[in-house]
């Protein structure tokens, strides 16, 4: 049996395949095991698309490569029987002066990261190829620019020297080739966007190795992408952009200006057709909106690539409420798709045309136009909200146990505090337009009157201010989104922010935390922070099952110290003077010097937390941060994990000076773990048991047991 013939036959014993696998569509192993490149080319095939042939070299390759820190006699034994795989499938021969065979060398994780690690294409190319390539197409130009490309690529991607010496033999340069894709696994760029996306550095990557098509070949060539449904509106129409005579990198690296894929259409309508075709089976086949890399030789479409596109706010609201529509997924799955960021987005007005003074004027926190009466107390806003009365919530200051009330309100708008205090950062987290530090008697003021928030100008008008509307479209997929989760659009977001806590909570208390008895002074206290808060939110505050902690609230209601609400379990005024007792005889327990010294210490700590919420949320005072830039997240979740680092000593002397906040340092080592794991919603959702939210309310736990209160410390800047 030939080592083709035994690379194939690999593909009948998936679960054991060995680290180098034909990609022919009948290889069935994961994306986790081939990454998602090569697991889209054989998907393509398996649907009978011409994709030219290709073989991966496993992820289990890449760990025996990094291990090994060369790769391994066996793993090369397969990469020579998998050219010999792609040779018969081209009628080509790698390294031939003959109808030579070249082939692109390309990375492949599990998780998409476009432009992050390293390719090479036109692999296989020597004086003698380039002379048997301009022979065998007549064409000496498309020859010596296929050769310049690969010389240019291969010095700047294997080499690392714009002049180094390229080897002329076609087997040297592929084992070279596949060893720097490896390597670009851990390359600074891969490893700043690992950290942004919370991608593990332990998944690591494949290597695909496929045929080359040349869309530099001649008038009737060239490259680009297409999308199956258009990835800024969502609409049913297909999106992309058409390069004649380009080649692989030239379309999705920006060097080059591409012409609409309508162009194609006039060239090639026979092309343009059977792209669209497939564009329509492969998001069928998907059940999402797909991102296509396509080549065309002298008229032949080949398909590359096929993956779930990124999308805008917009985008995914639209393909989402679509696809249920179209039967092609479920209205459950519909729901899945959408976060509740992108409904605060699409829902978001635009500022409105004022005459005449403001009525206060304060620091924009949240950019954003929303109008309604203002309220100065939380429990009145959530209470008036819930009738369908549009609040806006004036305070001194807000702190963690306002959090219900600034859910409920339109906007928010505080006489103190600045750009990282605790009203603005929960603001841009929960998409509430937010005006701060407007200065003394703004509360009084304002309390009663119906105004008009804009966030970004940092204004407060008199009267409702109509903005710019949000089309009517725009109001219908929500409305659909809304109906499907049985409720009204306005409360979509919170929805889905309340669906993910539910989610998070089912699946991160472990059975062997559960604590069966929780001290009254733990639940109750934990209440009081949040102000109200729901069984599965006060779980992982106390390390308790969801189940446990609804028995003690029946327990504390029971009592009369608790209330039960539609939304959780708020403290009645019994409740307030039953905690007020026991937080004072625990006070008694403390040392005061030294709980006073952990307070100051914190008191440090908390100026750059709020920096680091501040940088994710805003990336300067007028940019709301859309997470677009990996290398600037990255940067500050790297701040976020310093600090992290920073503020561990600090947790344990707080846990020997006060036992009950010893629990604090779990939390934050959990938020930690899911934002590693890739959920930058623990970065600082309020409705999560996030970072900045155990930050705050661990701020909340030291002011009383240090016998402060809460506005004290915000007149002194401590605790906006």
């Amino acid at each position: 049996m030939t080592a083709g013939a035994e690379l194939v036959e690999r593909n009948d014993e998936a679960a054991g395949a060995g680290p180098v696998v034909e990609l022919d569509g009948a290889c069935s192993l994961s994306r986790e095991r081939i990454g998602g490149k090569a697991w889209s080319v054989n998907r393509m095939r398996a649907l009978g698309l011409s994709v030219p042939p290709a073989f991966v070299i496993t992820v289990e390759g890449w760990a025996d490569f990094s291990a090994r820190g060369e790769i391994g006699e066996d793993i090369w034994h397969g990469v020579r029987a998998g050219i010999a795989a792609v040779e018969r499938g081209t009628g080509r021969i790698f390294g031939s002066g003959t109808r030579p065979l070249l082939v692109s060398v390309r990375s492949g994780a599990a998780v998409s990261m476009p432009g992050m690690m390293d390719t090479v294409l036109n692999l296989g190319m020597n004086e003698a190829v380039e002379r048997a390539l301009a022979a065998e197409t007549g064409n000496p130009g498309y020859a010596a620019d296929t050769r310049e490309r690969f010389r240019t690529q291969y010095r700047e991607t294997v080499l690392g020297d714009p002049a180094g010496a390229v080897p002329e033999d076609p087997w040297e340069q592929l084992r070279a080739a596949i060893s720097a894709v490896f390597r670009s696994w851990d390359s600074p760029r891969a490893q700043t966007y690992r950290r942004n996306r919370g991608v593990s550095a332990s998944l690591g990557t494949a290597v695909t190795v496929q045929a080359m098509v040349f869309g530099n070949l001649d008038e009737k060539s060239g490259t680009g992408v297409l999308f199956s449904r258009n990835p800024n509106t969502g609409e049913r129409a297909t999106f992309g952009e058409w390069l004649v005579g380009g080649q692989g990198e030239d379309v999705v690296s920006g060097r080059t200006t591409p012409r609409p894929l309508d162009e194609l259409a006039t060239l090639s309508p026979q092309v343009h057709a059977e792209l669209i075709a497939a564009a329509d089976l492969l998001e069928r086949d998907g059940r999402d909106i797909q991102d296509i890399e396509f080549t065309v030789e002298s008229g032949t479409l080949w398909l590359l690539q096929s993956r779930s596109a990124k999308r805008s706010a917009r985008a995914a609201v639209r393909a989402a409420v679509a696809m249920a529509e179209e039967g092609l997924i479920g209205t459950d799955e519909a729901l899945n798709r959408v976060t509740a960021d992108q409904v605060r987005t699409v829902l978001r007005p635009a500022t409105g045309e004022y005459t005449g003074t403001p009525l206060a004027r304060g620091e924009a926190a949240c950019p954003g136009l929303a109008s309604g009466v203002v309220v100065t107390d939380p429990h009145e806003a959530e209470r008036r909200a819930e009738t369908g009365e549009d609040v806006i919530l004036v305070r001194p200051t807000t702190s963690p146990d306002d959090l219900h009330g600034m859910i409920a309100a339109r906007a928010i708008v505080t006489e103190l505090g600045g750009a990282t205090s605790h009203a603005a950062l929960v603001g841009r987290e929960i998409g509430r337009p937010c005006v701060v530090g407007c200065g003394p008697g703004v509360v009084a003021a304002l309390a009663g009157q119906v105004v008009t928030v804009d966030g970004g100008a940092g204004s407060v008008w008199p009267g409702r201010v109509e903005g710019k509307p949000v089309d009517a479209s725009t109001l219908a997929d929500v409305g659909r989104l809304a109906g499907w989760a049985g409720t009204d659009a306005d409360r979509l977001a919170a929805w889905l922010d309340a669906r993910a806590t539910d989610v998070s909570v089912k699946v991160d208390v472990a059975s062997p935390a559960t604590v069966t008895d929780i001290p009254d002074l733990d639940l109750l206290r934990l209440i009081g922070i949040k102000g109200r808060a729901a069984h599965d939110a006060l779980a992982a505050g106390v390390a308790a099952s969801a189940e446990t902690v609804a028995a003690r609230c029946e327990q504390l209601v029971t009592a009369g110290w608790c209330a039960a609400t539609p939304i959780g379990v708020r403290l009645t005024p019994e409740g307030r003077q039953h905690l007020d007792g026991l937080l004072a005889a625990e006070r008694r327990t403390v040392d005061r010097a030294a709980i006073a010294s952990v307070y100051a210490e914190f008191c440090d700590f908390n100026g750059v937390l709020k920096e680091v919420v501040t940088a994710w949320q805003m990336k300067d005072p007028a940019t709301v941060n859309d997470h677009a830039d990996a290398d600037y997240d990255g940067a500050v979740l790297t701040r976020l994990t310093d600090l992290h680092g920073a503020v561990q000593p600090l947790l344990r002397r707080i846990g020997d000076v006060a036992p009950r906040l010893a629990r604090y340092g779990v939390r934050f080592a959990h938020a930690v773990e899911r934002i590693a794991d890739g959920d930058h919603a623990w970065v600082a959702r309020p409705v999560l048991d996030s970072y900045h939210t155990v930050w705050f309310e661990l701020h909340e736990d030291l002011i009383g047991l240090c016998g402060l209160s809460r506005a004290d410390e915000a007149a002194a800047g401590r605790a906006h």
